[in-house]
């Protein structure tokens, strides 16, 4: 039976809310490297509970696969059983993992399936690991108009 996993950050704590996760880019590169950048509402990370965007970097390595689906599709398509979950889980016995049809020639055991809820998005990945980066010396407050881009005097 699948499980969902919240995946907490050491820094950040746990991702929660629709407003939580906000994506600039994501780029899927030659190496199988599948990166966010954006900001994180850090009123909403567990260990943050200020009023800031936290630019951040979500690197998922050795990606085999990734679907990308607007989040109220998404609803309808999967049904509302990750709404008491975190925005950043990890699916433990994962059917889609399992039923994927990987190469005969990889390893399956060693791919996870991970879920990541943006504002608008929501993205199911399957890689091998992850890495999140969220530069705290560079928040910047809520009122600055800026949106995690600092204001030019």
């Amino acid at each position: 039976m699948e499980k969902i996993i919240d995946i907490e950050d050491k820094r950040l704590g746990i991702l929660n809310g629709r407003d939580c996760i906000y994506i600039d880019t994501v780029t899927l590169d030659s190496v199988d490297s599948l990166t966010f950048t954006g900001e994180i509402n850090g009123r909403l990370a567990s260990k943050i509970r200020a009023e800031k965007w936290i630019p951040y970097t979500l690197v998922f390595h050795r990606v085999i696969a990734h679907f990308a689906c607007e989040l109220d599709t998404y609803e309808n398509l999967c049904g509302t059983g990750y709404l008491d979950h975190s925005d950043f889980t990890a699916i433990e016995n994962s059917e889609r993992l399992e039923e994927f049809p990987i190469r005969e020639d990889f390893d399956k055991s060693i791919y996870k399936h991970f879920r990541v809820f943006t504002y608008d998005v929501v993205f199911d990945i399957f890689a091998v690991d992850f890495e999140l980066k969220a530069d705290l010396d560079k928040m910047n407050d809520y009122n600055d108009g800026s949106f995690g881009v600092p204001v030019e005097s």
